[in-house]
Parts: structure tokens; C-alpha cells; sequence
């Protein structure tokens, strides 16, 4: 997992978009991206790629409940998804895949207003490419779950100004 830093609030999701441009081509595997941003009043800001929240888990819950349901007619429709809302806003609300929330917004609050962060969790990465990607954006490495000759190594290609 890598946290960066950047100090401008569209570089981070320019280098997300890059990320998922090279995951097309199976540079990296993205298992979870999320952005955190801190505006001028010190408010944080989570944007996560993967997980299902409680509204759109009942959304879908109380969709397939209701499909299920037509073959208990009228009744059975609306007892399928009623039901199948209230399970699916629960499942959507007890899962959080990724990056943990609550870390995320932990180091959100280390930032300064305006800076944000980008956190990747990945895969299969190849590291030359992955790096010569990373050049092109002005960030720091904030957080890593690397090792430490990678996380040298992607340091040293944040730095570069091309």
C-alpha cells in the first residue's frame, strides 16, 4: 500500500487516472484506490474506489429481493425486497474492502489544507514501468507497506522533474 502526497487537489487524481490507464495494461493490479482531500477549513474528504456503501447495498438488496420475490406473487415481491434490502444495507454497511477508512482519514488529518493523498493498494506490480509512470507526477511517498528498497526507489522517482 502506498499513501502520496500531493500538493495540488487535481494531481491526485491525474495520477489516479494514470494508475488505472497502466493497470489496462497490466502494469500494476489495483486492488483498492481511494483519494483524501483537506480543504481550506480542515475538512477531510474520503473518495473510495471499491466499497459499497449502505444506501447502494440496499439499492441492490431490495432489486434482487424484489426479483426473487415475483414468483411469491405481489406479496412475495414486496416481502423479497424488503428484505432484501435490509440485508443488502447491511452487508453494505459492515463491508469495507481495501484500505482501511478510518486510517485514511487519520492521515488526512497529518496534511496540510489544500493537500491530499492518494492511496493505492496493489498488485503484480513492474516495478520499471510502475516507476517511470510515477515520474511525471510532483508527489512525495507519505506511507508504505513496501520494502524498503522500493520505497527508495519510488522516492527517488517522485523526485525527478521532467
Amino acid at each position: 500500500m502506498f499513501a502520496i502526497r500531493f500538493d495540488h487537489p487535481l494531481k491526485a487524481q491525474e495520477c489516479l487516472m494514470a494508475m488505472l490507464r497502466i493497470a489496462g495494461d497490466e502494469v500494476i493490479r489495483i486492488e483498492d484506490a481511494a483519494i483524501v482531500d483537506k480543504d481550506s477549513n480542515g475538512k477531510i474528504r474520503l473518495r473510495q474506489s471499491k466499497d459499497v456503501n449502505a444506501g447502494q447495498g440496499a439499492t441492490s438488496g431490495g432489486l434482487y429481493g424484489s426479483l426473487i420475490g415475483i414468483i411469491g406473487g405481489p406479496i412475495g415481491m414486496l416481502a423479497g425486497g424488503a428484505l432484501g434490502a435490509a440485508a443488502g444495507g447491511l452487508w453494505g454497511k459492515l463491508r469495507d474492502i481495501g484500505v482501511d477508512d478510518e486510517h485514511m482519514k487519520d492521515m488526512g488529518e497529518r496534511i496540510l489544507p489544500g493537500e491530499n493523498l492518494l492511496f493505492l493498494l496493489l498488485h503484480d506490480i513492474k516495478r520499471e514501468r510502475f516507476c517511470r509512470e510515477m515520474k511525471r507526477f510532483d508527489g512525495m511517498l507519505f506511507e508504505s507497506t513496501a520494502d524498503d528498497a522500493f520505497d527508495t526507489e519510488l522516492e527517488e522517482c517522485l523526485a525527478v522533474e521532467i
